[in-house]
Protein backbone atom coordinates (compact mmCIF):
# COMPACT_ATOMS: atom_id res chain seq x y z
CA UNK A 1 0.00 0.00 0.00
CA UNK A 2 1.26 3.33 -1.36
CA UNK A 3 1.01 6.86 0.44
CA UNK A 4 -1.80 7.58 -1.56
CA UNK A 5 -3.60 4.56 -0.96
CA UNK A 6 -2.79 5.48 3.05
CA UNK A 7 -4.66 8.84 2.77
CA UNK A 8 -7.48 7.24 0.95
CA UNK A 9 -7.89 4.89 4.00
CA UNK A 10 -8.01 7.54 6.84
CA UNK A 11 -10.46 9.78 4.46
CA UNK A 12 -12.94 6.66 4.35
CA UNK A 13 -12.02 6.07 7.83
CA UNK A 14 -13.01 9.24 9.51
CA UNK A 15 -15.67 8.87 6.52
CA UNK A 16 -15.02 12.27 4.91
CA UNK A 17 -15.05 13.62 1.55
CA UNK A 18 -11.87 14.57 -0.16
CA UNK A 19 -13.45 18.43 0.41
CA UNK A 20 -14.35 17.57 3.77
CA UNK A 21 -10.88 16.35 4.73
CA UNK A 22 -8.96 19.30 2.59
CA UNK A 23 -11.17 21.36 4.86
CA UNK A 24 -10.13 19.74 8.21
CA UNK A 25 -6.81 19.91 7.58
CA UNK A 26 -6.46 23.45 6.26
CA UNK A 27 -5.68 23.19 2.72
CA UNK A 28 -7.40 23.93 -0.82
CA UNK A 29 -9.58 21.23 -1.83
CA UNK A 30 -7.14 20.74 -5.30
CA UNK A 31 -4.23 20.05 -3.50
CA UNK A 32 -5.48 17.03 -1.85
CA UNK A 33 -7.63 15.64 -4.96
CA UNK A 34 -4.68 16.25 -7.16
CA UNK A 35 -2.93 13.68 -4.74
CA UNK A 36 -5.85 11.12 -4.04
CA UNK A 37 -8.10 11.32 -7.25
CA UNK A 38 -6.08 12.52 -9.66
CA UNK A 39 -3.13 10.45 -8.36
CA UNK A 40 -0.65 12.96 -9.83
CA UNK A 41 1.33 14.51 -6.80
CA UNK A 42 2.73 13.22 -4.00
CA UNK A 43 1.85 14.55 -0.18
CA UNK A 44 4.60 17.40 1.16
CA UNK A 45 6.24 17.41 4.09
CA UNK A 46 3.86 20.51 5.24
CA UNK A 47 0.90 18.27 4.20
CA UNK A 48 1.65 15.40 5.84
CA UNK A 49 2.43 17.55 9.10
CA UNK A 50 -0.75 18.81 8.92
CA UNK A 51 -2.38 15.30 8.79
CA UNK A 52 -0.65 14.03 11.56
CA UNK A 53 -1.31 17.30 13.74
CA UNK A 54 -5.10 17.32 12.57
CA UNK A 55 -5.40 13.64 13.63
CA UNK A 56 -3.41 13.01 16.15
CA UNK A 57 -4.48 9.30 16.76
CA UNK A 58 -2.82 8.33 13.49
CA UNK A 59 0.91 6.86 13.45
CA UNK A 60 3.07 8.88 11.99
CA UNK A 61 5.53 5.76 11.15
CA UNK A 62 2.45 3.86 9.29
CA UNK A 63 1.16 7.28 7.22
CA UNK A 64 4.68 7.39 6.28
CA UNK A 65 5.98 4.39 6.10
CA UNK A 66 2.84 1.95 5.45
CA UNK A 67 4.66 0.05 9.24
CA UNK A 68 2.68 -0.78 11.51
CA UNK A 69 -1.22 0.24 12.45
CA UNK A 70 -2.99 3.27 11.27
CA UNK A 71 -4.01 4.31 15.16
CA UNK A 72 -1.46 4.64 17.76
CA UNK A 73 -1.02 2.17 20.44
CA UNK A 74 -2.39 3.27 23.47
CA UNK A 75 -0.31 1.06 25.71
CA UNK A 76 2.67 2.62 27.92
CA UNK A 77 5.02 1.21 24.61
CA UNK A 78 5.58 4.50 22.50
CA UNK A 79 7.14 4.50 19.69
CA UNK A 80 10.14 6.25 19.31
CA UNK A 81 9.12 9.23 16.53
CA UNK A 82 13.52 10.10 16.64
CA UNK A 83 14.08 6.87 15.34
CA UNK A 84 16.77 7.07 12.28
CA UNK A 85 14.49 6.14 9.50
CA UNK A 86 11.91 8.61 11.01
CA UNK A 87 14.62 11.15 11.29
CA UNK A 88 16.12 10.12 7.64
CA UNK A 89 12.55 10.20 6.51
CA UNK A 90 11.70 13.76 7.87
CA UNK A 91 14.84 14.96 6.43
CA UNK A 92 14.52 13.24 2.68
CA UNK A 93 10.83 15.31 2.73
CA UNK A 94 12.10 18.59 3.69
CA UNK A 95 14.98 18.31 0.88
CA UNK A 96 12.52 17.32 -1.77
CA UNK A 97 10.21 19.94 -0.80
CA UNK A 98 13.13 22.64 -0.95
CA UNK A 99 14.01 21.09 -4.87
CA UNK A 100 10.15 21.59 -5.56
CA UNK A 101 10.15 25.24 -3.84
CA UNK A 102 12.79 25.82 -5.92
CA UNK A 103 11.65 24.54 -9.45
CA UNK A 104 8.50 26.54 -8.70
CA UNK A 105 10.56 29.94 -8.49
CA UNK A 106 13.15 29.04 -11.39
CA UNK A 107 9.49 28.21 -13.58
CA UNK A 108 8.22 31.60 -12.42
CA UNK A 109 11.05 33.38 -13.48
CA UNK A 110 11.06 31.86 -16.64
CA UNK A 111 7.55 32.77 -17.53
CA UNK A 112 8.14 36.06 -16.49
CA UNK A 113 11.20 36.20 -18.59
CA UNK A 114 9.16 34.57 -21.81
CA UNK A 115 6.10 36.85 -21.30
CA UNK A 116 8.56 40.05 -21.32
CA UNK A 117 10.24 38.39 -24.88
CA UNK A 118 6.68 37.49 -26.14
CA UNK A 119 5.48 41.59 -25.31
CA UNK A 120 8.72 42.89 -26.99
CA UNK A 121 8.41 41.12 -29.98
CA UNK A 122 4.79 41.56 -30.00
CA UNK A 123 6.02 45.72 -29.91
CA UNK A 124 8.17 45.00 -32.84
CA UNK A 125 5.70 43.19 -35.01
CA UNK A 126 3.13 46.08 -34.92
CA UNK A 127 5.98 48.68 -35.01
CA UNK A 128 7.49 47.06 -37.97
CA UNK A 129 3.64 46.54 -39.41
CA UNK A 130 3.29 50.29 -38.57
CA UNK A 131 5.85 51.24 -41.14
CA UNK A 132 5.37 49.21 -43.59
CA UNK A 133 1.47 50.74 -43.96
CA UNK A 134 2.81 54.29 -43.75
CA UNK A 135 5.18 53.65 -46.41
CA UNK A 136 2.09 52.39 -49.03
Amino acid sequence: MDIIERLQELINYEGLTVSAFARKIGVVDQTIRGIVVQKRNKPSFDILEKIIQTFDWIDAEWLLTGKGEMIKTTSGEKKDSKSPEMLELIKYLREKDKKIEKLIEEKTELKIKFDLAKQKLQNADSEEKGRSESNE
